[in-house]
């Protein structure tokens, strides 16, 4: 028997298949696509931005505080706090240094740093809370509290923002029996020239410079001015000493008879324990219009002016003759008229026993509307009153400038303080969100976790 080799025929190579065609991707929702706009959103919803922002905002209120130790309160809180941005001075740290490590106080380093103020921190902080609820957060039951919190937040930022944008703080000073229809801004000052109505009697026609003209270089010329006058020189605060033998210039003499001499005196820094507003001054050359004829040269102050808070002594008025005309000239602050007039009845002070220390005191005024329809309001020290969207409250007395110990004078008038804020409420709101936004948050978690325990 033969053997049979047995040869495997080759196998069929496998038909060639065509590879399946890969599925299509879904198209890209909103959020993944990358348009720049939306990047431009998450980057400012980023968390980094919001702990940088943080972080400057703290720094900020440190340069802003550690500023105050030579700067005035008002003009730190504008440059620092209501600006866009501020030139922080390299000498600021050096300062922080002299005054607690005992850094040598002869150190001196010039030139600053810009830094963003105030509105710009808080402009991004709230555009960085929008974005991030726009591209993070989710419309949510369960997030109520969460979005009941950062409203909140958007509410105080914006309260913030109206406050600087709109508060005034001014001052109505009334002498017994006086009525007055104006108030006395006192951050700001302005320049006044006054002369008699010829044609009404009784009533005075006043032009006023306000303080940004007076603080600009040159001789200033309107129509509307008796004469033109040059600043000289333009001090953001002054003192008043006694100088009996008027050795030293810009001395005047006042009405008891002593003389006093004007000198420049820096800001009232924000740390001084009696710290005092600052009493602005200007040295002012009146020339007759359109020449250069000398007219009159006026140390002219706060200190001169009849209702200045801090004014103890009494001076004749400063005038200056035009054209045959006396115009009289002071340095007052910027004055707000009303709709009503205030007269003052009453005030009443009443001290501690055997001091001078005021216990108490009060101003009973009759408020002249318009239409001339009069009411009685007593404004103490915790009872204001509130007239046309502007809030009085009792701030001092005026004492009796002719008394020779002005401690001890007595009060010849009242000083009320007046405050208009129209985002007044606006903190108190946010407060109470924050806390009811804290409350349903935690309520809401913790009836989210009760249920979770009960369906295990």
């Amino acid at each position: 028997m033969s053997d049979t080799s047995v040869q495997a025929a080759p196998s069929a190579s496998p038909p060639a298949v065509s590879p399946a065609p890969a599925p299509e991707a879904p198209p890209a929702s909103p959020r993944e696509r990358p348009w720049f706009a939306y990047r431009a959103l998450r980057a400012l919803a980023s968390l980094r931005l919001t702990v940088t922002l943080f972080a400057l905002s703290l720094l900020l209120v440190f340069f802003g505080t550690l500023a105050q130790i030579d700067g005035g309160i008002w003009t730190i809180v504008k440059a620092y706090f209501r600006d866009f941005i501020v030139w922080i001075p390299f000498q600021l740290p050096v300062r922080f240094g002299q005054v607690f490590f005992g850094v040598p106080r002869t150190l001196e380093v010039g030139g600053s740093f810009p830094f963003p103020a105030g509105w710009t921190l808080g402009g991004l902080l709230l555009v960085n809370l929008i974005a991030a609820h726009i591209v993070r957060l989710k419309l949510s039951w369960s997030r109520a509290g969460i979005y009941i919190l950062h409203l909140g937040l958007i509410v105080l930022l914006l309260g913030e923002l109206i406050t600087g944008l709109t508060q005034v703080e001014a001052s109505m000073a009334i002498a017994n029996g006086e009525t007055v229809n104006y108030t006395d801004v006192r951050q700001n000052v302005e320049l006044a020239i006054t002369t008699p109505n010829p044609q009404k009697p009784g009533e005075d026609l006043v032009v006023t410079v306000p303080q940004h003209r007076l603080k600009q270089p040159g001789r200033i010329s309107d129509p509307l001015l008796p004469f033109d006058f040059e600043v000289k020189d333009f001090w953001k605060n002054s003192a008043l000493p006694y100088d009996p033998d008027r050795t030293k210039p810009h001395s005047r003499t006042a009405i008891n008879g002593a003389s006093y001499a004007l000198v420049p005196q820096s800001e009232a820094s924000g740390v001084e324990t009696n710290a005092k507003e600052d009493m602005p001054a200007a040295i002012v050359a009146f020339y007759a219009k359109g020449t250069d004829q000398v007219l009159a040269e006026h140390a002219l102050s706060l200190w001169y002016y009849p209702n200045a808070i801090h004014r103890r002594l009494e001076f004749p008025p400063q005038n200056v003759a035009a054209g045959g005309v006396s115009y009289t000239v002071e340095l007052r602050p910027r004055r707000e008229y009303k709709e009503f007039a205030v007269k003052l009845l009453e005030f009443k002070r009443e001290d501690y026993p055997g001091t001078r220390k005021p216990k108490s005191f009060s101003s009973l005024i009759e408020v002249i509307g318009e239409n001339g329809e009069r009411r009685e309001v007593k404004i103490s020290m915790n009872n204001p009153m509130w007239a046309a969207r502007e809030t009085y409250y009792q701030q001092g007395w005026i004492p009796d400038p002719s008394h020779p110990d002005p401690d001890v004078a007595p009060a010849v008038g009242t000083i009320l303080q007046v405050v208009r804020n129209p985002g007044w409420f606006m903190p108190y709101l946010s407060c109470v969100m924050v806390v009811l936004g804290m409350l349903v948050h935690f309520g809401t978690t913790l009836v989210n976790f009760l249920q979770r325990r009960v369906v295990s």
